[in-house]
């Protein structure tokens, strides 16, 4: 019989994490759903972790595959979901009691194509805060959440704290062949769907990953990044060309901190990389006037049109900043520990 929900988890080597997931949804108040678990060719116990609790429950299902990544997984889990809804979770987080019910519940009542919440960030030192400290519960038309989710600030790209009308996936899938592949699609369903909810309680704990794709020493494959922020404008040039300028800003940016971070890693490939900096000055000074851009985007913009080099050096900055204060923090965790 089919399902209210079907719920996807791509699996690699999260034995240290993945029972405290799955025990947080088979948890639910909500309890019409089923389980896709999907190992990607894990070489630790995370496969038989995953036998175990499919023995348990027939609702859980099992898939074993060669490692593909992440989007090969969902991929191959939205490929037997048939559930009126779908859900991602990654395997290292977890969900409130009342993920499902609450949303969707909210999803139901509203007609709604996509339910999203507010999550929790669980840092390396378990410290827990919410993703947006600011973020008010709204009902968003198409147009609305199209100009929001390029921010990534409310909505966000990722597909975890969120479910789904199945209808919004057909003929619709990750990009196995890059990174970033939340941000490339997330544009893409958010025009399939005629109306998104969202709620400002924190539902979903998303832990902080210190060996993502973005946070590991920087490689050359990180310039996907720029290839999906351009894919993304071209898309929004087409469909939506009252926004594209925010999103060649977007573009832009992403193409000044990538070319930055060449300079440090790969200095010798600088030259090869020059088109990361260059740009439109007709686009940027006329999104100076754009009465949608805020101010901080506006005196970001200026300071790209006097020179690509100023913001190269106030990235710079803030990075010194940045990991001056992880430092700091650092020692203060390790001085706590030493004195209990």
């Amino acid at each position: 019989m089919k399902s209210k929900v079907s719920i996807i988890i791509p699996v690699y080597n999260t034995e240290k994490y993945i029972s405290k997931c799955i025990d947080s949804i088979m948890g639910q108040a909500f309890t019409d759903f089923d389980l896709i678990l999907v190992n990607d060719g894990s070489t630790d116990n995370s496969g038989k972790i995953c036998n175990n609790y499919a023995s348990e429950d027939d609702r859980i299902s099992v898939i074993h595959k060669p490692n593909g990544g992440q989007s090969s997984a969902r991929n191959a889990g939205l490929a037997i979901a048939k559930g009126e809804y779908i859900s991602f979770i990654d395997s290292d987080d977890w969900i409130d009691p009342d993920f499902y019910c609450t949303l969707v519940e909210y999803a139901d009542s509203n007609r709604a194509d996509i339910a999203a919440c507010n999550l929790y960030v669980v840092n390396q030192w378990d410290q827990i805060r919410p993703f947006t400290p600011d973020a008010k519960s709204k009902i968003y038309s198409r147009a609305e959440a199209v100009e929001e989710i390029f921010s990534n600030r409310i909505l966000t790209f990722s597909p975890c704290n969120k479910i789904y009308r199945r209808h919004i996936f057909e003929n619709l899938r990750f990009d196995q062949d890059i990174i970033l592949e939340d941000m490339d699609i997330a544009y893409k369903i958010i025009h399939r769907a005629n109306k998104i909810v969202y709620l400002e309680q924190p539902l979903y704990y998303y832990r902080y990953n210190n060996e993502s794709t973005l946070r590991k020493k920087f490689t050359l494959k990180r310039i996907d990044e720029y290839e999906v922020k351009k894919r993304m404008y071209e898309f929004y040039l087409k469909n939506y060309p009252e926004l594209a300028d925010q999103v060649y800003l977007e573009l832009l940016l992403t193409g000044i901190n990538l070319y930055r971070l060449v300079s440090i890693h790969h200095r010798n490939k600088l030259q090869q990389y020059q088109y990361l900096i260059e740009f439109d000055r007709k686009i940027l000074r006329r999104l100076l006037t754009n009465s949608r851009l805020k101010i901080k985007k506006k005196i970001e913009g200026c300071w790209i049109l006097i020179s690509p080099k100023i913001s190269i050096w106030i990235l710079n900055s803030k990075d010194r900043i940045r990991k001056l204060v992880y430092l700091i923090k650092a020692i203060k965790k390790t001085k706590a520990k030493i004195w209990k």
